[in-house]
């Protein structure tokens, strides 16, 4: 079983010797989780991915959660399939292919395949099985903000307001039917291959939610235009009407609330390397403070664009 304290030495060690591989011909890094560590494994039958992570309590992260999230979206074909599991290692098939960029949302093929993929996902609850986490960004803020608010230090006054608006946006949601989600639905988290076909990866939070919170976390996390925030819910839907925007601009909100504490909670709380972040968040968002603080403050921005958004079509 893997030791989230060991040395790389030994960690590549275990990996060579994981049971699901033949004759391992190399293991190298693979740049880009923020909570995670991640290796590209190539042996005689293929190429395969390792992804290593423990519980992380602080963003509700249960590693039992992830793994059955995973077999279950793989079985519906949203994601790659699961090859090994143990706690706190997994090994996934190799997508030759690429991570989407915030841009391809604006590629009338590619949004479509995404938002069939969420289709898909959501209609999935059958493929379910085992213990799996529920999902509410309220209580979800709700949760940072109380930890946040434990630790000292400049993002404090930055604080105020929020538990208001988080219970406001709850109000708003009304009774729903809770779905099979993945709750983080970034360009970085989706992959398409050489075919086209698109695939979720990542299930740190997969587990089961309200639906718009991915749909809405498609647009936001892209920075899509008011244009294609349309055109996703209208391949979602089948249709727009006001209702479904008024919707969307809400969970639009909860997904930029929810992402601003969570870098502010992953900077208070994280004991990954700082170089390793730096170097992740800067391939990520190049544009941006290359670590937690900067994921954060762009996130800040785009809460505060989107609840004024919100409040000047709704309320």
């Amino acid at each position: 079983m893997i030791d989230l304290t060991w040395t790389d030495e030994a960690t590549r060690a275990h990996i060579g010797a994981l049971p699901c591989f033949t004759a391992v011909k190399s293991i190298r890094p693979l740049m880009g989780g923020l909570c995670n560590r991640n290796f590209v494994v190539e042996d005689a039958s293929g190429k395969f991915v390792v992804r290593i992570g423990g519980d992380i309590w602080i963003h509700g992260i249960s590693q039992v959660s992830v793994q059955n999230s995973m077999r279950a979206a793989a079985a519906l074909g949203v994601t790659p399939a699961l090859m090994y599991a143990e706690p706190g290692l997994v090994v996934v098939d190799f997508i030759d292919g690429r991570p989407l960029r915030p841009e391809d949302v604006a590629d009338e093929a590619i949004l479509a395949e995404w938002v069939l993929r969420l289709r898909e996902l959501h209609g999935g609850a059958h493929a379910t099985a085992g213990a799996m986490t529920y999902f509410s960004p309220f209580q979800v803020v709700r949760h940072y903000l109380h930890y946040c608010r434990a630790k000292s230090g400049p993002h404090l006054a930055s604080l105020e307001g929020l538990d208001s608006v988080a219970d406001e946006l709850e109000k708003l949601v009304g009774p729903y039917v809770p779905v099979f989600t993945h709750n983080d639905v970034v360009p970085q988290n989706t992959m398409v291959d050489g075919a086209g076909r698109v695939h979720l990866i990542d299930w740190d939070y997969g587990g089961f939610g309200h639906p718009y919170f991915d749909v809405a976390g498609l647009a936001t996390n892209s920075d899509a235009s008011p244009e294609i925030e349309a055109r996703i819910i209208e391949l979602y839907e089948g249709k727009v009407t006001s209702d479904l925007r008024r919707k969307f601009r809400l969970f639009k909100v909860a997904v930029n609330l929810r992402e601003y504490l969570w870098g502010i909670a992953q900077e208070l709380s994280s004991g990954l390397d700082a170089e390793v972040v730096g170097a992740g968040m800067a391939a990520l968002y190049p544009g941006e403070a290359p670590g937690y603080s900067g994921y954060a403050d762009m996130n800040r921005r785009r809460y505060e664009a989107s609840l004024a958004e919100f409040r000047r079509f709704h309320q």
